[in-house]
């Protein structure tokens, strides 16, 4: 696949080495692979007639492209058993996936070629002078063949002509490379003055002979893209002599079992060795091949899953890295060796150069190792401590039957055994003293980064990143404080952080911060307000939902104003407060996909710069006016919207946002994202055979329907309207009757004069005391009340019965009584409640006491046992407000009962 890739590229030989030479700045094989698709699928390319690049029809099969003035001929996975006959302007040839025994026929090849792909045939010979006259040559590939590795198949000068070749792929060519007589084909090799780029199987021989001492341009070698099996005798101290100038070493997954202490003693260019998947070689391998690095110029070191995958956990232990101390590497990556401890001083014996250590995979557990020496590691930039405490489903392909105690030839491994601990995963929470906290409710004053410190964490001075994703730990962030604030970018995804409290002090250049897949569900809203220098935030797969739900004010993102980007999908969102995002003016992109939100009513108007906003996999229906208008306040013709996969509606409800997206789609001011397969239902859910695709159509046929509906709403509303005032007005009336009739009565009075005019004083009174009573309360009033206030006391009393005008309105003749007295006495009983006239009479006479004198001109005489539940409302209120007196009981107590309501009356 390889070498097809190559061999349709423009401009071939000049990417590849460009592309070499990124190499060597240290970009793995796969990555240059991305890179190279990108650039080729950026070239425009053109396909002509196959006879411009082969002369024979017979082969018209081959395609036949000409891209950036460079003509390629593309004649693979024809099952072709020997090649065509290809014109002189042809410069890239891809001949893989075929099946070829021998290699093109001499003059079938034109001299002007640069890139020749084979790969993927039967080849078994090179045929004399295939490769004549090739002085263009520059890249070569014969990578899964069937040719020998020995002296006889790679004949001497096979390859004279390619004097401009600099990259030669010949692995998988090993049918018989695990025979101890094949051997590394210098004999032919030695030609290839220009090579450097050598990419073979691993033989299990003793070296790689005097002939590759010609080859003083090699400067890469890998054999680890084919069969590499170096079990027999490992890497020899004699095994690279004559390949001195090497900078790039590859002999991963190569069975290695031993590593000489001297192997690399010669290479003294070396920047780029890399000795992972070699499981048998294990930590004494490590340090033999370290050992060798000293005075060299080493910058990348991979010793990744050099360790037996099946057995107990990793001590490391300092003299491991003393050799390393002495070099200038600047990576070093450790990953999948099951390191559970280290020694204390461990960080003593890394390098000060060392920009990146990664130790992904591992178990380790927390101690004082971490801790000590850190601050030695000034130039670590990078840290990647992700996925520890993984567990290994199965033994991975090529697993050997190992044991992780084993020694390595030449290696002295003294009290060096195994070690297995049993730490607890959850490494977080610790204070200074290493104890773990104890959790802590999050309904807690807010703290400051001013109080004192609960936690320092210790880390490198100039650390920049830090991978920490998917490691198993947990279960709360505390209020701590970093002790340098270099730190700037956090990854800590995928773990169990359920409690965020904070605040994280001493932060402010994190820009980058990954919390997501950590189930949390509790945010103290002070967690974020240090870590004012953040630019991407993602807290996706958590459970935010209360959390965010009732950050009314949006406190816990409002110290984010340099944010860019936020994503917080997949947290089972319903709803969100209008003011969450205030604080957010810089935002760039919000993403808000995979939640359950229906109503989008949150304040966006403030976001500038917003470009991208993902409302994807929700239940949104429609996008409200209120949210539309916001977004048209935006100053950005390059609005991203998303609204797939939600239920969207087309329905009158919903037509002045079908008609907002109509606009917002034909003027390109925002791009809806595969808007043409939104899906489209009615009011209740049913879907309609017509999506956004036709939105013109949806909206023609809306308008009419709507245009009914809106008058039908219309008539509704009025007359739900006129019955709620209507009921309005009853129950206003109902509740102020008295007052209205009072006020109607004195209305008509002052229209028709009857000869009332209003008195000044005590004085022009015509009488002392109107006393209103009951029915069946007439003898005591007409007896009682009059012989003891008339008779003994003097007083002029006025009674409905005797003294109200005969022919006029009774109500008329009640407010005149009551107008026209000075003093007014309710003889309350139970047939006095029962009354209608009588609470007519007492409601008249409370305006007239309240509105007209503003004074107290009412008395209440209580006759017999009135329960209070009994009483009406106003009468209850006023029996605690107004004079009042109980009739007594015994006759000794009338006396004193009669005086005390005469001097009553007599009263201002």
């Amino acid at each position: 696949m390889t070498g097809t890739l190559f061999l349709c590229l423009p401009n071939y030989s000049l990417l590849m080495m460009t592309l070499y030479e990124h190499q060597n700045g240290r970009m793995e094989l796969k990555k240059i692979l991305h890179v190279v698709v990108i650039i080729w699928l950026s070239n425009e390319a053109q396909v002509v007639y196959s006879s411009i690049c082969v002369a024979d029809p017979v082969y018209s099969n081959c395609s036949c492209t000409i891209a950036n003035r460079t003509v390629i001929a593309d004649c693979s996975h024809l099952e072709l058993k020997k090649s065509p006959k290809f014109t002189s302007v042809v410069q890239i040839v891809n001949l893989s996936f075929n099946e070829m025994e021998q290699t093109p026929v001499p003059g079938s090849l034109p001299a002007g070629l640069q890139v020749l792909d084979l790969s993927r045939n039967k080849i078994k010979i090179f045929l004399k002078s295939t490769f004549n006259g090739l002085y263009s040559l520059q890249i070569l590939n014969i990578s899964s063949n069937l040719l020998t590795l020995d002296d006889i198949t790679f004949y001497k000068g096979v390859f004279g002509d390619l004097k401009a070749l600099w990259h030669l792929e010949m692995q998988n060519n090993s049918c018989n490379s695990s025979n101890p007589k094949a051997v590394y084909p210098g004999t032919a090799l030695q030609d290839l003055i220009s090579l450097r780029v050598l990419e073979i199987d691993g033989l299990p021989t003793y070296n790689f002979g005097q002939e590759f001492s010609k080859l003083r341009n090699l400067s890469e070698l890998n054999l680890s893209r084919g069969y590499c099996n170096l079990s027999l005798y490992g890497l020899t101290e004699t095994y690279f002599q004559y390949l001195q100038d090497l900078k790039v070493l590859v002999v991963r997954n190569c069975s290695i079992a031993s590593i000489h202490n001297n192997t690399f003693l010669l290479l003294r260019s070396l920047n780029y060795l890399d000795i992972s998947d070699n499981n048998l070689l294990t930590f004494c391998g490590f340090k033999n091949a370290s050992d060798a690095l000293i005075g060299s110029l080493i910058k990348i070191f991979k010793a990744n899953r050099i360790y037996c995958a099946i057995g107990r956990s990793t001590f490391v232990i300092g003299k491991f890295f003393q050799s390393l101390r002495k070099t200038t590497l600047e990576e070093l990556y450790l990953d999948d060796n099951k390191i559970d401890y280290a020694e204390a001083q461990i960080a003593a014996e890394l390098p000060v150069t060392l920009r990146k250590l990664s130790l992904s995979g591992n178990k380790l557990s927390l101690g004082r190792y971490i801790f000590i020496n850190v601050s030695h590691l000034t130039g670590l930039k990078e840290l990647d401590i992700s996925y520890q405490n993984k567990h290994l489903k199965a033994p991975y392909v090529g697993q050997y039957a190992c044991h992780d105690y084993q020694v390595s030839i030449n290696c002295d491994c003294a009290n060096v055994g195994d070690y297995l601990t049993y730490s607890n995963p959850e490494m977080n929470g610790l204070s200074q003293s290493g104890q773990r906290q104890s959790r802590t409710s999050l309904h807690v004053e807010d703290k400051s980064c001013d109080q004192p410190v609960e936690m320092i964490t210790i880390l490198p001075p100039n650390l920049t990143s830090i991978n920490f994703e998917y490691s198993k730990v947990g279960d709360t962030i505390p209020f701590m404080h970093l002790m340098y604030d270099h730190l700037y970018k956090l990854n800590l995804r995928g773990n169990r952080f359920t409690r965020w409290v904070g605040p994280v002090c001493n932060a402010t250049s994190m820009q980058y911060l990954d919390l997501s897949e950590n189930l949390c569900s509790e945010v103290s809203k002070s967690f974020f307000k240090e870590l004012s220098g953040l630019e991407t935030l993602i807290l996706d797969k958590n459970y935010l939902v209360y959390p965010l739900r009732n950050d009314q004010n949006g406190d816990i993102f409002r110290r984010l104003r340099n944010l860019q980007n936020i994503s917080i999908a997949n947290n089972q969102l319903d709803h969100l407060p209008r003011k969450i995002f205030h604080g957010l003016v810089n935002l760039k992109a919000l993403n808000l996909s995979t939640n359950a939100i229906n109503v989008v009513d949150f304040d966006i108007q403030h976001m500038y710069n917003l470009s991208v906003l993902d409302l994807s996999n929700n239940f949104i229906r429609f996008l409200d006016e209120n949210f539309t208008s916001q977004i048209d306040l935006i100053p950005s013709n390059s609005l991203v919207i998303s609204l797939e996969n939600n239920p969207l509606e087309c329905s009158c409800r919903s037509f002045s946002f079908l008609k907002w997206f109509q606009k917002k789609k034909n003027s390109h001011s925002v791009t809806f994202v595969n808007n043409q397969l939104y899906n489209c239902s009615d009011d209740n859910g049913y879907p309609l055979n017509s999506g956004f695709a036709q939105i013109d159509v949806i909206i023609h046929n809306l308008e009419e329907k709507c245009r009914k509906t809106e008058w039908y709403v219309l008539v509704i509303i009025i007359i739900l309207t006129t019955f709620v005032l209507l009921l309005l007005c009853i129950f206003i009336i109902y509740r102020h009757k008295w007052k209205i009739r009072y006020f109607v009565y004195l209305a008509k009075r002052e229209m028709f004069k009857k000869g009332y005019e209003r008195l000044g004083d005590d004085n022009n009174f015509k009488y002392d005391v109107f006393v209103s009573y009951a029915e069946g309360n007439r003898s005591f009033a007409t007896k009682e009340v009059v012989k003891r206030l008339e008779g003994e006391a003097g007083l002029k009393v006025c009674l409905h019965d005797r003294d109200f005008v005969p022919g006029s309105d009774i109500s008329d003749n009640i407010i005149g009584a009551i107008r026209h007295s000075r003093k007014i006495i309710f003889i309350v009983s139970s047939h006095f409640i029962k009354s209608d006239w009588c609470m007519y009479e007492f409601h008249m006479a409370r305006y007239e006491e309240t509105v007209v004198r503003k004074r107290n001109c009412t008395i209440f005489v209580f006759l017999g046992d009135i329960p209070l539940a009994d009483l009406p409302y106003k009468i209850a209120q006023v029996r605690d407000q107004t004079v009042f007196a109980d009739f007594p009981r015994d006759a000794k107590e009338e006396t004193n009962f009669w005086n005390v309501l005469i001097d009553a009356v007599h009263e201002p």
